[in-house]
């Protein structure tokens, strides 16, 4: 702003003394040269029409200057000194265009991790002090740098010419070097994170290698305080992982998720008392998605919500039509993310759906991790406490591998707790695992809470935990999780000979 005005005042004082004294001594002359009135008269229009084109001509030369001037400022960061991006990334495309074979670049971006809130604290003149003395550390000749810029308020990119990678290395690390010795000259407590990208390796374009550079920039950033050097590996896999979110989004949204029930048994008279629902993914193009992933991916991308609505959509309906909910299906168990109990607008969704499905939430037993709990035991006792008005009941899953698992008795209104499958793996040869069991099912008996083993495999587990006093179970030596027309055919088969034959199976984690 200064600049124009200064530039602008420069202008109009020049005009202002040209156009004066034009007027001044071309009127003296012009007197001084002729008495006639006539000629008089044409001289003063033929003075006139010069000093419309003199001064036409001095007008378009001050502007052509001071657009010059624009430019170049322009061209320049005014806080740092560096070339503006416009100039890095014009200049970046020739190099490029015209690079031969032999030709090799390092193209390395530079991020002050967490820069805003301190430049806020520290006020304008020093924050840009403090970038400066950066850039010229980013700008030195040790390596022959080609150009420099800041990109943006708190990154800088620089272009290298690569004679040999150890050098290459050895820079790097001296600008992170000099970076933390200015932040310390600063009494700044800030780190940098760069990232690396080679030319033509990680990219023959200014948009590969420039998007190479910001992926290994950002995973820099994920340790900050890092230099990282561009993975194509690492990135594949991390496009292959954007691709498959949106497509999941896309599954979720068109309810291409299916559902499988896995049946819950009462040991005492072999009865089915209740189902398990999970999710299953069958993608066009890598088929059977397991579980383990895709609902990791669900979590991280605040799609849990729209995931657990869609598993209660599809098993109210499915429960409904094979007329099975209410009638020999008296607990449905679906499990919520530890995303979703810290949601508020995820409960909400849920709370609206089953307030519009009445039926199922008299049935509806959400199964919470006891990680996720402890993590902010007071929301989730608040919770369960105001869900369990509507009907629902609570179910805690993993129960055993928290480090406080029985503080959880005293805390939350729970209705069930499912102990922990690497618990039920080694009881037949572990007597710490029997006797963490048998204590876990004394104790919830204590509180009138019911206890699940999950994941039994053998016989000989099953045996166990009825001596132990266990009363229910599931796993895959009882049943495997399966589609709803076979859990309607198992249910007929269990009313006629009014107890399940179970069937041994070759173990296999639980999906």
């Amino acid at each position: 702003m200064k600049r124009n005005i200064k530039s602008s005042t420069k202008f109009v004082f020049t005009y202002f003394v040209f156009a004066s004294l034009w007027v001044w001594f071309s009127d003296k002359a012009v007197e001084l040269l002729s008495s006639n009135p006539q000629v008089y008269t044409l001289v003063q229009s033929l003075k006139g029409m010069l000093f419309i084109v003199v001064t036409s001509l001095l007008l378009w030369g001050l502007v052509k200057k001071n657009n010059r001037e624009l430019e170049q400022a322009n061209d320049i960061d005014s806080v740092t000194g560096l070339h503006s991006p416009l100039v890095f990334f014009r200049y970046l495309e020739q190099k490029i265009q015209s690079a031969k074979e032999d030709e090799h670049y390092v193209l390395f971006l530079l991020d002050i991790d967490n820069f805003k809130p301190i430049a806020d604290r520290l006020g304008f003149m020093k924050s840009s002090q403090f970038l400066k003395d950066i850039a010229q550390s980013i700008d030195s000749h040790t390596v022959f740098p080609l150009l420099s810029s800041r990109i943006h308020s708190d990154g800088f990119a620089c272009l290298v010419r690569m004679h040999d990678e150890n050098q290459i290395a050895l820079h790097l690390a001296r600008v992170q070097k000099q970076f933390n010795q200015h932040a310390k000259n600063h009494e700044i407590d800030v780190t940098c994170s760069i990232g690396v990208a080679f030319y033509p390796y990680d990219g023959e374009s200014v948009k590969q290698l420039m998007s190479s550079a910001k992926y290994a920039l950002a995973q820099a950033k994920k340790t900050k305080n890092t230099i990282r050097y561009h993975d194509k590996k690492l990135a594949e896999e991390d496009f292959q992982k954007q691709r498959m979110i949106i497509e999941l989004r896309h599954a979720i949204q068109e309810e291409q998720i299916q559902i499988v029930f896995q049946p819950k048994y009462r040991l005492k008279d072999k009865r089915m008392t209740g189902v398990e629902v999970l999710s299953r993914w069958t993608h066009s193009q890598y088929g059977d998605i397991p579980p383990s992933v895709f609902v990791t991916l669900a979590e991280e991308n605040n799609l849990s919500s729209a995931l657990t609505k869609l598993v209660i959509k599809q098993a109210s309906k499915q429960l409904k039509e094979a007329q099975l909910l209410g009638r020999v299906i008296q607990s449905v168990s679906v499990n919520i993310s530890a995303t979703e109990l810290n949601s508020t607008e995820g409960i909400h969704q849920i709370e609206y759906q089953l307030n519009q499905d009445t039926e199922l939430s008299k049935y509806l037993c959400l199964e919470i991790t006891e990680t996720a709990t402890l993590k902010n035991i007071e929301k989730c006792a608040s919770l369960v406490k105001k869900m369990k008005r509507s009907g629902i009941a609570f179910s805690i899953d993993d129960f055993g591998v928290g480090y406080t698992s029985f503080g959880i008795f005293n805390r939350l209104d729970v209705d069930e707790i499912k102990i922990d499958r690497s618990f039920i793996k080694d009881i037949a040869v572990d007597y710490r695992s029997r006797a963490i069991t048998s204590g876990i099912i004394d104790i919830a008996k204590g509180f009138g809470i019911q206890v699940v083993a999950e994941g039994v495999e053998t016989d000989h587990q099953l045996r166990i935990l009825e001596e132990l006093g266990c009363e229910q179970a599931q796993g895959f030596y009882l049943s495997h999780p399966i589609p709803v027309e076979e859990l309607k055919e198992k249910l007929n088969i269990t009313s006629q000979d009014n107890k399940v034959d179970f069937i041994a199976v070759s173990s296999r984690p639980k999906n």
